[in-house]
C-alpha cells in the first residue's frame, strides 16, 4: 500500500514566547466590547484603545518596545468611547477611528510617533446617525474607506476630499457585524446578525448575492477574503455552537467549498488571510493560541 503525504511548506510552524523587554507594557487598555478587532496595526505603528474620557487611543511605534508611557502622547479628539481603528493602506501615518459619537476621523502621525496628544484630526466625517463601528480602507483605491454603524448603513468616503461617496442604506434590518474588502477592492461583503452575508457592488451600492443563514450560531459572523484565490471565508458558529469556518465561491453563494468544524469554545472567532503564504488564521476572542490551515 502506497501512503501519499502532502508536500507543505508549513508543517512546522512554531512561535517563541517573546523575552520582556520585546513586549509593550504599561498600556491601561480599553474596556470598550464591541465587533471590532481591538487592535491594528501597519509596518510602522499599532493603534490600541486606552482607558479615559472621550475615548483616548494610542498609536504606538512597532520599535518601541517596553513600558509605555502613554501621557501626553495619544489621540482624544472623540467625544465618545473609540470602537474601531484602521490604517490608511496607501500612507503609513494615516488613520482613521470610529466612535459612538457617530463620526469618522482622520489624524496623521508625526514622523517617528506621537510626542504630544492630538485633538484636531485633519478630517472630520459625519453622516451616521448612531455609533460608528467597524472601519475598513479600500486596498486598491487611495483614500476610500468604508465604515459601518449601529444605524444598519455602510457609507464610502473620499477622505481626500472630506465627503461621503456612496451609502447602503436599507439592506440591513440588523447589527452590522463585519465588513471586508475583496482583493480588487470592487467588492465589500458584510455579514449580520439576520445570520445572512452580503456581497455589495461598490460602485452602484447594490447586493450582487446575498449568501443565507452563512452559519446557524447565534454569534457573530466574521469574514476574510483570499487574496486573489478570490473565495470569502465567513467563520461562524453551528447552531450548537460550534466554531466553524466555510469557504465560499463570490461567483455561486449557492453551497459552500468546504466546511471545517473547528472546536467548541465560547469565542468569536477573527479571520485573517496571509495572501503571500496562502495561510489562513483563526485567533478567537480569549482564546490562547492561534490556528492556521494552508
Amino acid at each position: 500500500m502506497i501512503t501519499v503525504v502532502r508536500q507543505s511548506k508549513f508543517r512546522h510552524v512554531f512561535s517563541d514566547p517573546p523575552r520582556p523587554d520585546a513586549t509593550y507594557q504599561n498600556l491601561r487598555l480599553s474596556t470598550v466590547t464591541g465587533e471590532q478587532n481591538y487592535i491594528k496595526a501597519n509596518p510602522l505603528y499599532f493603534a490600541v484603545g486606552l482607558q479615559g474620557g472621550g475615548g483616548p487611543f494610542a498609536v504606538i511605534p512597532l520599535n518601541k518596545t517596553g513600558r509605555i508611557e502613554t501621557d501626553g502622547q495619544t489621540i482624544v479628539g472623540h467625544s465618545g468611547p473609540v470602537l474601531d481603528f484602521d490604517f490608511n493602506p496607501f500612507h503609513d501615518s494615516i488613520l482613521a477611528s470610529a466612535s459612538e459619537d457617530m463620526t469618522v476621523k482622520i489624524w496623521g502621525i508625526p514622523d517617528g510617533g506621537l510626542t504630544q496628544n492630538i485633538k484636531d484630526p485633519l478630517v472630520d466625517l459625519t453622516g451616521h446617525s448612531r455609533k460608528v463601528t467597524l472601519l475598513r480602507f479600500n486596498p486598491t483605491a487611495n483614500n476610500v474607506l468604508a465604515s459601518a454603524g449601529g444605524d444598519q448603513v455602510v457609507k464610502l468616503w473620499d477622505i481626500e476630499k472630506g465627503v461621503e461617496i456612496a451609502s447602503l442604506n436599507d439592506s440591513h434590518e440588523q447589527l452590522i457585524q463585519d465588513i471586508v474588502w475583496d482583493y480588487k477592492g470592487n467588492t465589500y461583503a458584510t455579514s449580520s446578525k439576520d445570520k445572512n452575508v452580503r456581497l455589495v457592488d461598490a460602485r452602484s451600492s447594490t447586493i450582487q448575492a446575498i449568501i443565507e443563514t452563512a452559519h446557524e450560531g447565534a454569534k457573530s459572523t466574521k469574514l476574510t477574503y483570499t487574496g486573489n484565490f478570490d473565495k470569502l471565508i465567513t467563520a461562524g458558529f453551528t447552531k450548537q455552537s460550534q466554531r466553524q469556518f466555510k469557504i465560499w465561491d463570490p461567483r455561486n453563494t449557492s453551497v459552500e467549498l468546504k466546511k471545517v468544524d473547528v472546536d467548541q469554545a465560547a469565542g468569536v472567532i477573527m479571520p485573517f488571510f496571509d495572501p503571500d503564504t496562502g495561510l489562513l488564521y483563526l485567533a478567537g476572542k480569549g482564546d490562547g493560541n492561534v490556528r492556521y490551515y494552508e
